[in-house]
């Protein structure tokens, strides 16, 4: 909801959501202040809340009078460079009239009408906003106009922000920094939340508490990268996943991005997001405009688990969007793990039939099916079947796919060129680099100039002749290496690079979903080094890492769910030892990880133990009943996350909230360990059947234990020894309970005690190193 209160020379802007309230306010002189940003207040007595804001509001007053050196101490809505503030700021427009100066001042505003806005341009954007508010704001030297956008999701606790800047003069204007979204905290006492990482560790938790001085949290490599995921947490001190107050900000945006924290010595925070300023010089001609991607901000007083809940509802409805919107995803087998390039139609439908006998519903075939690919040294860009190892095509062996009941999948890296490629002896000027230069390679490859539109034109073109060739449910578009040597032909103005890239890609984007409604496509950059707002406007779900490892998993899902929602997550149940870490878990432990987001498989099944494979056909039957909750119940973390302890657990409620899902996770275990105690809360009041999903137990893990209840003396990995525990596996404790929901609240559940060499019975938790385990809660009527 938006209000707009008029005081005699003042108007106040009321940006409501069911939680949340956004205030800020113009000056007679055509200044905009910010008042607040947090719980929601109620303005049926608007005159008390005035009353509050005016206080401390001498600066103000001050500045208004022609005193220019406050306007250094007020607390902004916009701010802008040479103006007497020396903090960080959000707009720069350089130019030879005016210099680092820029003055916009409020002229008006409108309340728009719901869903008025469209597409800018290729910028992607949310949708099924409740109100619109635009602001209009005027330089009256450079003539030029800032329109400032509020989009408010009530239910969701979300507001949107983004500003478009219109040159009205017959100037030609430079555009050096356009953030979208400022926000100016009175008081000082956060930690910063940020996702750092790399390939195959990415969006690891990290705090820093903020203290005086710039901080910072950016990419500069062309995407929104691993290193520094865009979405970012300030929380107040002593705030938990179940309580306290929190701040999060996300950008719908695939490039370079930026945020800047700046606290001043009176400990007075300003916080700035958007594009980054790096490499990023736009011109902006007469009677042209510039609009920046939309920042998502929400607040939260109910703790971090609160603030994740607003940005995945958020997500699942104003930002992923089509057919597969809220629609439950397929598991699926991927060949990479099961045959990386040596791979040939005979072995495929091997793979695709013992996958389909365990009730797996995609078979997705990855690298190596192009051109001359059989390694990655050649042939990307080359879209044309290698007739070596698919002799009849890709229909014939979509259509065997088919034919087995499965949906058929496939990969694909269109932005990426490799020098050893008809596509490159064709058009070597079709690649990102600078003549005269030696060009890097990464990966054995280079980038296509998307600012390019022949190039656009001819991924558009290619990718739709393959896409139609066969009947394809499902696609997974890889981006390999960051960029560099960052030059094209076609553009005057190089600063302009980074950014005409991305609305390139776009527009590539939006013709070929717009063309293949129907397909589910899956983002993947190096894993989840592109894992941002701006793809999953067109691709529901994203490759979350290459790393499948087990323990890795829990703590890149765990940073990964702070800001997106299990829906987005590509979560697959590799082969052991594990080909990134070479760590062995048991399976059991690797699906229960992968339940928590879009389950996939990705190892050689036909090679399986018989219990291997009958355990698949047991976990994919479990997800699919429970399918919905997972990928769109309401999701929490325990305060006990594996940053801090041993082990973990996160749960899933349904919609009606009488089905929950229990994931509890260890790394290492420990003698004499505390009891495992689970408090959960989000449900309804009464009681809940508690149920463990038994598993089967490996024999092995006892060791020479087995000799303790074996008839005859075994010999550790002989024969009979290897035989037995091949046929014939233990089940695990059956933790049964009726328990209520404020117990589970308030004094939490005691799980079974763990082994530590005290004896086995089914009252005995065997975990072990890197043990989990999945619980099943369901509201007794």
């Amino acid at each position: 909801m938006i209000t707009i209160k008029n005081q005699s020379d003042v108007i106040y802007f009321i940006l409501e959501t069911d939680n949340n309230s956004y205030i800020f306010e113009t000056t007679k002189s055509g200044l905009l202040l910010h008042d607040y940003f947090g719980a929601k207040i109620t303005i049926d007595n608007f005159e008390s809340i005035k009353q509050k804001l005016d206080n401390g509001r001498g600066t103000a007053v001050l500045y208004e009078n022609n005193k220019d050196e406050f306007i250094d101490s007020l607390d902004l809505e916009t701010s802008f460079i040479g103006v007497g503030d020396y903090r960080e700021h959000q707009i720069s427009l350089v130019s030879q009239i005016s210099g680092y100066t820029n003055n916009f001042k409020y002229l008006g505003y409108d309340i728009l009408e719901k869903g008025s806005l469209g597409d800018k341009e290729f910028n992607p954007s949310s949708y099924e906003e409740d109100n619109i508010l635009r602001l209009d704001l005027f330089d009256e030297v450079l003539n030029c106009k800032m329109e400032m956008y509020y989009k408010v999701f009530e239910s969701s606790n979300i507001i949107s922000k983004y500003i478009r800047i219109i040159n009205k003069s017959e100037n030609k204007y430079q555009l050096i920094r356009a953030f979208s979204n400022q926000i100016d905290f009175k008081d000082n006492d956060f930690i910063m939340m940020t996702f750092d990482g790399s390939w195959s560790n990415e969006r690891q938790v990290k705090e820093q508490k903020l203290t005086s001085g710039i901080y910072i949290n950016d990419s500069k490599c062309g995407s929104s990268s691993n290193k520094h995921n865009p979405f970012v947490i300030l929380k107040k001190e002593n705030t938990t996943e179940e309580f306290g107050k929190c701040y999060g900000f996300n950008l719908v945006y695939s490039g370079n991005h930026k945020t800047t924290v700046e606290v001043k010595s009176d400990n007075k925070v300003r916080l700035l997001q958007g594009i980054n300023d790096f490499c990023f010089n736009y011109d902006l001609n007469p009677n042209e405009e510039f609009c920046t991607p939309e920042a998502i901000i929400s607040f939260s007083k109910n703790g971090l688990n609160g603030l994740s809940q607003n940005m995945h509802d958020f997500i699942n409805n104003h930002i992923v969007r089509g057919e597969w919107k809220k629609k439950e995803r397929p598991t699926l087998i991927n060949n990479w793990e099961a045959t990386y390039f040596n791979f040939d139609e005979a072995k495929l439908l091997n793979l695709a039939r013992a996958s389909k006998s365990k009730g797996i519903e995609l078979f997705v075939l990855d690298d190596g099916w192009f051109g001359n690919r059989n390694d990655d040294t050649s042939s990307l860009g080359d879209y044309y079947i290698n007739k070596k190892k698919l002799p009849l095509g890709l229909k014939h062996l979509c259509d065997k796919i088919n034919k087995l009941g499965m949906m058929f999948g496939l990969w694909v890296e269109p932005e990426m060129i490799s020098e050893n490629s008809s596509l490159y002896k064709l058009h070597p000027d079709w690649t990102v680099k600078v003549e005269g230069r030696k060009p890097s390679i990464g990966r054995n490859q280079m980038l296509l100039d998307l600012t390019n539109p022949d190039v656009r034109k001819y991924l558009i073109d290619s990718l739709s002749e393959v896409f139609s060739s066969c009947n394809l449910s499902y696609v997974k578009w890889d981006y390999n290496r960051s960029m560099s040597d960052m030059y094209s032909k076609t553009l005057k103005n190089q600063g302009e690079f980074f950014h005409r890239y991305i609305t390139g890609l776009y527009e590539v984007f939006k013709e070929i979903t717009s063309r293949f409604p129907h397909i589910l496509f899956e983002g993947c950059a190096s894993g989840g080094a592109r894992f941002d707002l701006g793809i999953l406007c067109f691709f529901p779900q994203i490759w979350t890492s290459d790393d499948t490892d087990y323990l890795e998993r829990i703590y890149i899902q765990t940073g990964t769910s702070y800001g997106y929602p299990l829906s987005t997550m590509g979560c697959h149940v590799s082969d052991v030892p594990n080909h990134q870490t070479l760590r062995t878990t048991s399976i059991n432990s690797r699906y229960n990880i992968s339940i928590f987001g879009v389950l996939g498989y990705e190892l050689n099944i036909p090679n399986l133990t018989r219990l291997e494979k009958n355990e698949i056909k047991t976990q994919v039957q479990l997800y699919k009943k429970h399918r919905y909750t997972l990928q769109y119940g309401k999701f929490y973390r325990s305060n006990k996350t594996i940053y801090n302890n041993n082990n973990t657990y996160f749960w899933c409620v349904n919609e009606s909230t009488n089905e929950v899902v229990l994931g509890f996770f260890q790394s290492l275990v420990h003698p004499n360990q505390k009891e495992d105690v689970v408090y959960m809360y989000g449900l309804k009041d009464g009681n809940y059947s508690f149920e463990t999903n038994v598993e089967r137990l490996n024999l092995k893990n006892f060791g020479g234990l087995i000799n303790m209840v074996s008839p005859i003396k075994l010999r550790l990995n002989g024969p009979l020894h290897n035989f037995i525990c091949k046929v014939y596996k233990l089940n695990s404790e059956n933790d049964s309970q009726i328990v209520s929901s404020s117990t589970l609240r308030e004094a939490g559940i005691r799980l079974k005690g763990q082994f530590l060499g005290t004896g086995f019975n089914n009252n005995v938790r065997v975990l072990g190193d890197f043990g989990s385990r999945v619980y099943l809660l369901k509201l007794i009527k």
